[in-house]
């Protein structure tokens, strides 16, 4: 970050984060993990605290700059054309990518760059399906003489499960125990050799997008076992049986983990880098004198020894804002009962204040002495 920026924790609120989910992503970045080491060596502490919130936080709790755009719609991508429209295009479609399918953002990025996959939302949905089961996407550009059997999707299993067509080119599918829609795209793009399942992600403005991430890279690798499809089966039907046994499993033991789920979606970053990062992240957290919280400690905990908070604060006193202030406090009642309230707290467990101060309704103190 550049050496006169605000500190981490500030920026994050401007954001619009809660102090919560700021602290929580700094907590998280501060602990040495694969997953942090991968972050913090591709991404700048910022970013990386903005892609695990992204990640972490659901959707009704995000701040509305990263929530999907309420005009957005499938057919605005379909129906840009031209050359002077391509980076518009691409632009929309990593905003989807990110925002309504909860890809990290700069994997969507990563992937959009790529000539093959330039403003194609079937062909990028299918390369970051395979990155999130650890394939390389661009076998799927590999011409090959066998291709691989796909599946078919039968529309009287559609209405059955009370999924349906949101255009010719897509099927969304709510589950039944889980506040999670499947979204089956049922083109392919300009891929040559599609994998055997269709490109697939989840939506849902109450399940975390890594949660999603996890549901949907189970699906896909059951998606390309023989025996995925059981009989009387259609393939909307087996996912939908996949899904719910997996999302019941989460019910039962908690949440995947969220290192387990990122493994192919950030690039191994070295060891050696680690520690700088984690220092840069901790300085960040130091700036804003607040301390993560440990077992047993004060999240709010400042740092700053006695005779460092006391130097400051005479430091203060001495200031002509200071000063001026003091003289406007000396005016308030409050103030000529000072020393009286000083003595009382300095004999007392339990003090008990009850004052009226210009045009605020009378109000109640309780001050818990040692």
């Amino acid at each position: 970050m550049e050496a006169d920026s605000p500190n981490l924790l500030r920026r994050l609120s401007l954001l619009g984060f809660t102090s919560v989910q700021a602290r929580n992503a700094i907590n998280f970045l501060s602990v040495p993990s694969a997953l942090t080491s991968n972050l913090l060596d591709t991404l700048s502490p910022l970013d990386a605290a903005i892609e695990y919130l992204v990640l972490h936080v659901p959707e009704c709790d995000l701040p509305d700059r990263f929530l999907p755009s309420t005009t957005s719609s499938d057919p605005f991508i379909t129906a840009v054309h031209g050359v002077s429209d391509v980076d518009l295009k691409k632009r929309w479609i990593e905003d989807k990518a990110v925002k309504e399918a909860g890809w990290p953002a700069h994997i969507v990025k990563e992937c959009a760059s790529h000539p093959e996959l330039l403003g194609s939302w079937e062909s990028l949905i299918t390369a970051l399906d395979c990155k999130l089961i650890g394939e390389d996407w661009k076998d799927l550009f590999k011409v090959s003489d066998n291709p691989p059997k796909t599946y078919s999707i039968d529309p009287e299993e559609i209405e059955a499960l009370g999924a349906h067509y949101f255009d010719s080119s897509k099927v969304i599918m709510p589950l039944f125990t889980a506040p999670v829609q499947l979204h089956i795209l049922l083109a392919t793009g300009n891929i040559p050799s599609p994998p055997p399942h269709p490109p697939m992600y989840l939506t849902s403005n109450k399940v975390p997008p890594y949660v999603r991430l996890h549901l949907l890279s189970r699906l896909l690798c059951a998606a390309k076992r023989d025996d995925f499809v059981e009989p009387g089966e259609g393939f909307c039907l087996a996912a939908m049986r996949l899904l719910e046994e997996e999302w019941a499993s989460i019910e039962d033991n908690g949440p995947p983990d969220m290192s387990a789920v990122m493994q192919y979606l950030v690039p191994r970053s070295s060891p050696s880098n680690l520690s700088e990062k984690i220092s840069e992240v901790t300085e960040q957290m130091n700036s804003s004198r607040w301390i993560p919280k440990h077992q047993g400690a004060d999240k709010r905990r400042d740092p700053r020894s006695d005779s460092n908070i006391k130097a400051y604060y005479e430091a203060v006193c001495r200031t002509d804002g200071y000063l001026k202030l003091l003289s406007v406090r000396k005016t308030l009642p409050a103030f000529t009962v000072k020393k009286g309230f000083l003595d009382l707290l300095e004999r007392s467990r339990v003090v008990i204040v009850v004052g009226e101060t210009g045009e605020l309704p009378l109000s109640s103190f309780f001050f818990m002495g040692n």
